[in-house]
């Protein structure tokens, strides 16, 4: 039946309501209520006491760690300096004639014809960037993307055997179709260009058709230029409306004026119109001084058609017949064309 000294130890321990507890050594010990609730509490600041030991250890660990880091990080900046780097933009972008472009004329129709050395004009894209940061930035590209590349209508019949060539930054290919109906095509130009840190510099661009017969007219164009610089990133810039002086005679850009033939041939006008409107309605725009005084001169001679007044400087081109009046060439605008503080790609 078992030990009869056991259900009075169970009496004992309903009726006190104590509790049993059995020790490591095997022995059995009844606490009092009283006596298990501090034993309880006990252990409960022991484990408390415990978790905030570890947990300010660890926080310690994280603080002494995040020090060194810290430090760490001071001592290189101390070695090698802070971090240097660049914020290209673009401060401002106009576009427009100006001389001082190289060149030279001959007579197309005399074999080993002698070479006549000229200075020119021709297009420019003047680009001013800024650099406001603290590092130096390094523009290793240029690109042209041709959007709109088209000739104006001939308003004169003239012609010759005489060619210009000239030695532009950004040749356009004599055989180069309209644009439209053929396809946009770019012109790049690899270059090493510095603009300092906290620094605003410009960037010259020169471009055109090399070689240009006599009588051709001028051509219009709306371009994308982008830079790269820094690692391959990129500046675009751009739309741009350009026009160029052409080799015509009768027709033909001086600053913001031009020269028109008093009787143009038929439909010269209306269609010359209808493209540089069309040019004009290019969303952001930057427009060159000439190819507003074209827009202005056409639709002024539609109005009133009395002819423009003669233009302030000679064609860009040599006369007709350069046996009777020889030529001398185009001289470039007042003052040198590079500043000191413009980069010319070369």
């Amino acid at each position: 039946m078992g030990d009869p000294d056991q259900p009075r130890s169970q009496a004992n321990n309903a009726y006190g309501n104590a509790t049993q507890n059995i020790t490591q050594s095997g022995d059995i010990v009844l606490d009092s209520p009283e006596e298990a609730r501090r034993r309880a509490k006990h252990n409960r600041f022991v484990r408390i006491g415990i978790a905030l030991g570890l947990a300010t250890a660890v926080t310690v660990g994280f603080v002494v760690l995040r020090i060194e880091r810290e430090s760490e990080t001071s001592n290189d900046l101390a070695r090698s300096g802070p971090e240097l780097k660049s914020n290209l933009a673009v401060s401002q972008v106009s576009a427009y004639i100006k001389g001082g472009i190289d060149g030279e004329e001959y007579d197309a129709s005399v074999q080993n014809a002698a070479r006549t050395k000229l200075e020119l004009r021709g297009p420019h894209i003047d680009i001013t960037l800024g650099n406001i940061a603290n590092g130096t930035s390094l523009v290793t590209k240029a690109s042209i993307t041709f959007n709109r590349f088209q000739t104006l209508r001939s308003c004169a019949a003239v012609g010759g055997p005489i060619v210009v060539s000239e030695n532009y930054q950004f040749k356009i290919p004599d055989n180069q179709q309209p644009v439209p109906p053929a396809k946009p095509f770019t012109l790049t130009k690899a270059i090493s260009y510095e603009v300092a840190a906290n620094k605003h510099d410009r960037v010259m661009l020169t471009v055109g058709v090399p070689t240009i017969p006599f009588g051709k007219s001028p051509w219009l164009a709306v371009v994308d230029v982008v830079l790269e610089h820094d690692g391959g990133q990129q500046l675009r810039i751009g739309p741009i409306a350009l026009v160029d002086t052409g080799a015509n005679s009768e027709f033909y850009p001086a600053d913001d004026k031009w020269k028109i033939p008093d009787k143009p041939t038929d439909g010269c006008i209306d269609e010359n119109i209808k493209l540089v409107s069309d040019v004009l309605k290019t969303p952001n725009l930057v427009v060159s001084r000439e190819v507003s005084g074209l827009d202005r001169a056409l639709r002024n001679f539609k109005a009133s058609p009395t002819g423009q007044p003669e233009a302030d400087v000679p064609p860009p081109f040599p006369p007709a017949d350069p046996t009777k009046n020889p030529p001398t060439g185009q001289g470039a605008d007042d003052g040198p064309l590079v500043d000191p503080n413009v980069y010319t790609i070369l």
